[in-house]
């Protein structure tokens, strides 16, 4: 359902795994494009998308370029069936929320930074 409008012939990252990287990526909390090179070679992403590497950050930066009106249209249309996905499913009776702390280092006098025990740093 997506595809840009890319003049290339072939491309070893095509358009439909680069925008699964792309949502993968997001759901890991690496939010910039930059995080990608990190994740080459990360085994769980390439297990989960079925690849033996991942885009790396020109790649998907170049990806990200090529995005125009139609790109976002169909991503548009995608969002939609994934919403009619979501809204037929039965409503849970009951959701189990697993919370964990996590730590980001602070440096400096950051508002809101406090020492943090169990990690025995700022942040």
């Amino acid at each position: 359902m997506f595809k840009t409008n890319d003049p290339a012939i072939f491309r070893y990252h095509t358009d439909d795994q680069n925008l699964m990287q792309s949502v993968y990526q997001i759901i890991s909390a690496y939010f910039a494009d930059d995080c990608a090179d990190e994740l080459t070679n990360e085994p769980v992403m390439t297990a989960a998308l079925e690849k033996e590497a991942l885009a790396s950050q020109p790649t998907l930066s170049r990806f990200y370029n090529r995005m125009d009106k139609d790109t976002l249209k169909q991503l548009d249309g995608i969002n939609r069936k994934l919403r009619g996905v979501m809204y037929s499913m039965e409503r849970p009776e009951h959701i189990l929320f697993d919370i964990d702390t996590t730590l980001f280092n602070t440096y400096g006098e950051q508002e809101g930074e406090g020492f943090n025990f169990h990690y025995h740093a700022h942040g």
